[in-house]
Order: C-alpha cells, then sequence, then structure tokens
C-alpha cells in the first residue's frame, strides 16, 4: 500500500475513495477514528485521516486522478450573478433569485 493523501476532512476523503473506486483504484482510508481524539496529543502522530491505495501498481493512476478530481472541484464553483429583476447576488450554482424568484437570464 502507498499513503495517496491526507485530510482532516473524513468526509472529504469518503467522497475521494468513492471516485477512486468508481474509477478502479482499491484504496482504504486509515486514522479515521483518530481525528478529534482527545486522548491522541496531535504533535505525538498524525491525527488526520489518510486515504492509502492498496495495490501500488495502481499509485500512479490515483494521482492522476485526484489532480482530476480537485479540478474538477475548483471548475465547480460558478461565479455570483446579479438578479436583473431585484439586483439581488445569487450563488452561481442558483438557476433562480433567492430573494424575488426571478430566473436567471
Amino acid at each position: 500500500m502507498r499513503k495517496l493523501c491526507e485530510s482532516p476532512s473524513l468526509v472529504d476523503l469518503r467522497l475521494l475513495a468513492n471516485y477512486l473506486e468508481l474509477e478502479g483504484v482499491e484504496v482504504q482510508i486509515l486514522n479515521e477514528h483518530q481525528g478529534g481524539n482527545p486522548g491522541v496529543p496531535h504533535w505525538a502522530l498524525s491525527v488526520w485521516a489518510e486515504l492509502w491505495v492498496k495495490n501500488p501498481g495502481h499509485f500512479d493512476r490515483a494521482v492522476a486522478l485526484l489532480a482530476r478530481y480537485r479540478e474538477a472541484q475548483v471548475a465547480e464553483g460558478e461565479p455570483e450573478w446579479r438578479c436583473s429583476a431585484c439586483g439581488e447576488v445569487n450563488p452561481g450554482s442558483f438557476e433562480i433569485c433567492w430573494h424575488c424568484g426571478e430566473a436567471q437570464c
């Protein structure tokens, strides 16, 4: 096994693990129960959850998929837009103004 990455967010690692497994890369999450444990001093050892690739032969592919995954996460952040009816600023993922219900043009 080879360590691919670590994160303080177990949710993020689980999403990434699911993505990799759907792409045919077997992974395992280690330290998932250590994060936030007051009995484990953070300076003594890593308490972040770690994502490991089970088959070392798949590691390079996993690294490439991780890069693609992170690029997709950044690209999904759509710019905000201003409603033409009321002038309210809305998140880019909204198709209808949260304030007045006007559809985005």
